[in-house]
């Protein structure tokens, strides 16, 4: 109710700017020059995305002063609280009022309807500069839209499969085959057909109740599978959301065999996050399709039926994190990262101070500071070098994930097309469609919503 009150008034406060036709911020003075009042927005609860450049401001100060500038640079900072449909809202709203944050933090599948609708500018240049020069390379095609650079990397994350390690020893595995399955997965060795053959043994002897569990709700995840299989799911070229349907028949045809084999429970998608995290942590499903901040989530509530809240350290020894199989032998296994990323205004006074402060900010220990707070990977190799960073028994051991992931497209009817395929998965898991059935329904529902946003491949 909080969240949502405080959503409303955020909407408020934008419309009642529009309606007074108030003009964007100007710098203030003091008395030794300028001081350029930079605002900075994020969405709660990870607010060290705002707060860490309020640090990276005392370090372009510092620079400035031995400059010979007499510019100083305050930052100034917004969290927003409520859904994100409303955050992107209240950004409008505020940028037609010229209120809207210098630098506005958000996922980076929003940079589409950014960029076309010239709320932002490209920073192409922030590519070539020394603070961005080790960024995991596969990061940046998460901020490219229509051949230009949008966002500042910010954050990222891997979505990993969770294996419990107890159950596989009641299926007879060695303590040495169970921790070396993540580098069978990485090499091709261990593919999706042997974890579907392990969850149904696991199931079978009784290790576990089920054998698979996967989010309940559309996300991002399922998209993972897609590209597992080799399913486009957008062409950068024509700018058009595709409907692979050789590529999506395989996706509903894993999901409706492990609803047929039993391995998942009949109303996983019906079910509430809070059971699926207490079905995972209470060792009752030997894979989990999660990510990484499920850690911190594990350790924020109360899931496990006799220890309550659990310890990174417990998780770490009772579970295992492998990237998903490859859909054959020897291909190449993947997972998905949603980065968060900074966009810079079109409205902004000072461009160049900005993106000044985008390159301090990307500052090995400022990075540590916000993922170990909030369960992120960083986006340099810098950062990934980090003591603070390399100390965490989860963060450092699945960092490699970030040379095999992939992304969300930067395209406004993408959110479309990852409903349609969550009904068809949907559909299929509890019986109501044949996995045809599901797919010819889904082509006619995104025909109907994207037209011609959508190139159909057969």
């Amino acid at each position: 109710m909080k969240r949502k009150l405080a959503a409303i008034l955020a909407l408020f406060f934008a419309v009642s700017l529009v309606l007074a036709g108030c003009g964007k911020k100007s710098a203030g003075n003091s008395s030794d020059g300028e001081v350029v009042t930079i605002e900075a927005q994020t969405a709660a609860p990870e607010t060290t995305r705002v707060e860490n450049l309020v640090k990276a401001a005392e370090k372009l100060n510092e620079e400035l002063e031995k400059e010979g500038k007499k510019t100083r640079v305050e930052v100034k900072t917004k969290v927003f609280e409520g859904s994100w449909d409303e955050y992107a809202k209240q950004f409008m709203l505020a940028f037609k009022a010229k209120k809207e944050p210098d630098i506005y933090a958000t996922g980076h599948e929003n940079i589409g309807w950014l960029a076309d609708g010239n709320y932002i500018i490209p920073l192409d240049d922030l590519k070539d500069s020394e603070a961005y020069s080790d960024v995991f390379p596969a990061l940046w095609d998460a901020v490219t839209y229509k051949g230009k650079i949008w966002g500042a990397l910010q954050d990222t994350e891997a979505r990993p499969v969770f294996y419990y390690k107890d159950a596989l020893r009641k299926l007879g595995w060695s303590e040495e085959e169970i921790n070396s399955l993540p580098e069978k997965v990485k090499n091709g060795e261990f593919t999706l057909a042997d974890m579907i053959r392990t969850a149904e043994e696991a199931v079978q002897k009784g290790a576990v109740q089920y054998g698979i569990i996967h989010r309940p709700v559309d996300g991002p995840d399922f998209q993972a599978l897609a590209y597992d299989f080799g399913t486009k799911i957008y062409d950068p070229d024509e700018n058009k959301i595709v409907l692979d349907k050789t590529g999506v028949k395989k996706q509903l045809q894993f999901y409706a065999d492990i609803a047929a084999k039993k391995l998942i429970p009949e109303n996983l998608t019906q079910m509430e996050w809070n059971s699926v995290h207490r079905t995972v942590v209470n060792g009752k499903a030997l894979f989990y399709f999660g990510g990484i901040w499920n850690v911190f989530n594990w350790g924020e509530d109360a899931f496990h039926d006799k220890l309550g809240k659990v310890t990174p350290e417990w998780v770490n020894e009772n579970f295992g994190m492998m990237l998903i199989p490859a859909a054959e032998k020897g291909g190449k296994p993947v997972t998905l990262s949603h980065p968060f990323v900074y966009t810079v205004s079109a409205h902004t006074e000072h461009p160049d101070l900005v993106k000044r402060l985008l390159e301090l900010v990307q500052d090995p220990e400022l990075q540590t500071n916000h993922n170990v707070k909030t369960y992120h990977l960083p986006v340099t190799k810098a950062a990934g070098e980090d003591p603070e960073f390399k100390k965490n028994v989860t963060l450092g051991n699945v960092t490699y994930m970030l040379d095999y992931t992939t992304f969300l497209p930067n395209h406004e009817g993408f959110p479309k097309y990852s409903k349609a395929l969550f009904d068809a998965i949907q559909a299929v898991e509890l019986g109501k469609k044949t996995v045809d059935q599901a797919l010819k329904d889904m082509e006619v529902q995104l025909k109907n919503d994207l037209g011609d946003q959508l190139t159909i491949l057969e």
